[in-house]
């Protein structure tokens, strides 16, 4: 007879998408073998060094969790780091109140009553230096509170009876095939909290240094294999408004499992990633279970810093464009990222989208990504029609628009005189993030893929980002004052439900 094993949410635990179970919080799944086991959840871990923008240096985090088949082993956890690294960011409040996870200090808004992103208090009190999840046992409508003896200002003293609860990931932020997002499951909806990975880098305080959202767009990232990327029409576009004011769009690439800290000082060492479970056997039995992977950090060696290339249109004005790339010593691989936000748009404008020649899935849904592998220094290309689908046949039609509109182009279709607008970035790595992360669009996906370099550790270089504007296209460094897509609003809408093919291309806990 065979065993089997119920996941349950909440309780300091792990749980795979499925129906609920009253007030645990996370959803259920049945399964064949003990989700501890290695066949069913082998979870990874690495660090290394980061190097910020060459103004500072942070904690790298590789992660993966998956099942045999690579897809993602569960549908919610609650991890937590634990190793020798420093805080030096301050402590933070939750933005409870504007946020569907009230119990999250990883993100940071306009407007938000926190100083920025960073610890929370609990996290910052603990005896070790952790950074941690809030688990889904904390009944719905728990006030999120910092500390049950009297607070600094600005953070929220526990009522009687309630622990506190606030934390880094809170109750969104999980251990997922790519690294850590929040993709938590939520009970009541049975779908991710958000389906945009964390903006990086994380704890950010909102006032030196930019962010960006780490996704992966052709022709580097191209699931479907038509050229066009997840804005082919084949994967659902859409706005799960977790974040603050305008929401989180989604699905505009594949995640890179790009998880870096600023504010966090690394040391040598070693780390351990805790992801706990909880499971009812056969006989009703409950236990909670913890899932743990070790790395090391053997040196604090720091990736040479990088300069985002600079990107021409071609001149035929086809909508491709090139651009020179030089890998420093030590960097063994790097992702060009090319955001395109259409004419008069982007960061240094006052962020936003606006219409161009893509049609409705290009620039007026969201910025467009593209990326470049990197291996070698040398000339490359985006090609001409990597743009999103523009369905000028019908819903069944997959026709290309051009990548990056030029004046010409968005004259025909919108009246707008002008080129697109883009931003360039240059990510750098030691160890191979591109395989690993577009190993899941491919038919078999590994369950370890390899996530160290030759150093036994993994670190990584991240240039400035510039943006680029028409007609000249000059090459602006972004300040930190300017946060495209780290934004979002207070109530969360329902998001879709996938073809189960699609969850595993974009590395997300599946829903049954």
């Amino acid at each position: 007879m065979t065993k089997r094993f119920l996941i349950i949410g909440g309780l300091l635990a792990v749980a795979v998408a499925g129906c609920t179970t009253g007030q645990t919080g996370g959803p259920n799944l049945t399964m064949g073998c003990p989700p501890t086991s290695p066949s069913c959840s082998k979870l990874q871990v690495a660090v290394g060094t980061a190097n910020i923008y060459g103004l500072s240096t942070g904690l790298n985090v590789v992660s993966t969790m998956r099942q045999a088949n690579g897809e993602s082993a569960l549908g919610e956890d609650t991890p937590t780091l634990t190793g020798p690294f420093v805080q030096t960011n301050a402590a933070q409040p939750a933005d409870g109140n504007n946020l569907a996870d009230p119990y999250t200090t990883a993100y940071f808004f306009a407007g938000s009553p926190s100083a920025g992103a960073g610890p929370s208090l609990p996290e910052s009190l603990a005896a070790s230096a952790k950074i941690s999840g809030t688990t889904q046992l904390v009944h719905p409508g728990t006030p999120f509170c910092d500390t049950k003896s009297a607070p600094p200002p600005g953070f929220m003293q526990c009522p009687a009876g309630i622990a506190p609860n606030t934390s880094t990931f809170g109750q969104s932020g999980g251990v997922f095939a790519m690294g850590l997002a929040p993709y938590n499951i939520v009970a009541n909806t049975a779908q991710s909290y958000s389906y945009q990975p964390y903006p990086v880098p994380l704890y950010d305080p909102g006032t030196t240094h930019p962010q960006f959202v780490p996704w992966g767009g052709p022709p580097a990232f191209d699931p479907d294999g038509n050229g066009m990327g997840t804005r082919d029409g084949l994967i659902i576009l859409g706005t799960d408004s977790f974040c603050p004011p305008n929401g989180c769009p989604y699905f505009l690439g594949v995640g890179e499992g790009v998880t870096f800290f600023e504010g966090v000082t690394p040391a040598v060492g070693t780390y351990t990633l805790a992801v706990q479970v909880a499971v009812i056997g056969n006989n009703g039995s409950k236990q909670v279970s913890t899932i743990s992977a070790s790395a090391q950090l053997n040196a604090l060696t720091v990736l040479p810093t990088l300069t985002a290339p600079v990107v021409t249109p071609d001149v035929s004005g086809d909508g491709g464009a090139t651009f020179n790339a030089a890998l420093p010593a030590g960097v063994s691989e790097a992702l060009v990222q090319i955001v395109d936000y259409g004419p008069g748009a982007g960061p240094l404008n006052g962020g936003g989208t606006a219409p161009n020649c893509q049609g409705p899935k290009g620039t007026s849904f969201a910025p467009v990504y593209y990326t470049i592998v990197v291996r070698a220094s040398g000339a490359f290309a985006l090609g001409a029609a990597n743009g999103p689908n523009n369905l000028a046949g019908g819903p069944g039609s997959l026709t290309p628009t051009p990548s990056i509109c030029t004046a010409a182009q968005n004259n025909a279709v919108v009246g707008v005189n002008a080129g697109d607008n883009f931003t360039v970035q240059m990510i750098g790595f030691d160890y191979p993030d591109y395989e690993a992360a577009v190993g899941l669009t491919k038919p078999a996906v590994p369950q370890a893929p390899p996530i160290t370099g030759p150093g036994g550790q993994s670190d990584i270089t991240i240039s400035l980002g510039a943006e680029e504007d028409y007609p000249g296209y000059a090459a602006t460094p972004l300040s930190g004052l300017h946060h495209p897509l780290a934004r979002g609003v207070s109530i969360r809408r329902g998001a879709p439900l996938l073809a189960p093919s699609v969850y595993r291309k974009l590395g997300l806990p599946q829903p049954l």
